[in-house]
């Protein structure tokens, strides 16, 4: 008898130690239907659901408004609920460092890095300006006759911009930058001759490229891109040592448990291995990153120290 009670009780403890969803689960995108993080979220509900017939139903639900703010917010509100997940990217860090937000990666359980999209530098397709060398004569000759499309300040394309800026000896604080809220509202201001260059993931500009109506200049990423960028040169190739990754994680409520974070590690690794994530990977011009555990934990730490440097260079920080 006393063996059985002490079987029966460490099977109670395998059993307690294995979580799996038990309610639909809420896969939170901080942008609107069709932005970047809204793609990513869609991507992973329908592979999920297609890789694994035994899983719960899964709904993308947008949570648009505070450049992610919103969103950490609501996701928050569920602390150590595991049925609600969020897609999150570098503002997570910079809304903090700039007083739009009270959370930062420390803020929220950090479940896995899914991938990367690398910053491209878009001119309209007539502009004098061929190569990132072009560019960097306009500035530094005079900084603010370069009209300069972003949409978010202090987000990955407007770091990646400042660090290359301050690569070629500009200050940063000189140059003349345009907010716009949408990346679509930027691309129409460049094919409209209002600004002279657009900053942006390649997903905002491919389409424009793809057409004839822009050009790439360059890209920011650590090597060439293929399909219609694989001639279009990096930074690096052109002198400037700049690379900076506008990463997609999945991220849970705070407070989640081992248990959950262990099951949904294993599931998002599980995805990214899939011939289906490789499709779109590809179609999306998205770089594999897939990270977890420890090594998450110390890429978003090395990230938010980065930032929080030039976020402060830039006096942008609260």
């Amino acid at each position: 008898m006393a063996c059985a009670a002490a079987f029966l009780s460490e099977a109670a403890q395998v059993q307690a130690q294995i979580w799996k969803p038990s309610k639909p689960v809420e896969i939170i995108s901080p942008s609107s239907p069709g932005g970047s993080t809204d793609t990513t979220a869609r991507t992973m509900q329908r592979i999920m659901q297609q890789e694994d017939r035994g899983m719960v139903p899964l709904t993308v639900v947008n949570k648009a408004g505070g450049n992610q703010a919103v969103a950490i917010a609501y996701l928050n509100q569920h602390a150590g609920d595991a049925h609600y997940v969020a897609i999150a990217n570098p503002s997570l860090n910079s809304n903090f460092l700039t007083g739009i937000s009270d959370s930062r990666y420390l803020d929220v359980t950090a479940l896995a890095l899914l991938s990367s999209e690398y910053t491209v530098f878009t001119v309209p397709a007539a502009s004098p300006v061929k190569r990132f060398a072009d560019l960097a004569a306009l500035l530094k000759k005079t900084p603010e006759s370069v009209a300069i499309g972003i949409t978010t300040r202090g987000g990955a394309n407007h770091l990646v911009l400042c660090l290359a800026a301050r690569a070629i000896g500009v200050d940063v604080r000189k140059l003349k930058i345009v907010s716009f809220k949408s990346n679509g509202e930027s691309i129409t201001a460049l094919l409209g001759g209002h600004i002279h260059l657009v900053v942006s993931t390649v997903a905002a500009s491919i389409d424009q490229v793809t057409i004839g109506t822009a050009r790439f200049i360059a890209v920011g990423s650590p090597q060439r891109l293929g399909g219609l960028l694989a001639n279009t040169p990096t930074l690096r190739e052109q002198g400037i040592d700049v690379t900076k990754a506008n990463w997609r994680v999945v991220v849970g409520a705070k407070k989640l448990g081992t248990p959950e974070i262990a099951y949904w590690e294993g599931a998002l690794r599980r995805m990214s291995r899939s011939a289906a994530w490789r499709e779109a990977l590809e179609k999306e011009y998205w770089t594999d990153s897939f990270m977890a555990g420890r090594e998450l934990r110390a890429f978003l730490e090395s990230e938010y120290a980065v930032d929080k440097a030039l976020l402060s260079e830039l006096g942008l920080t609260k």
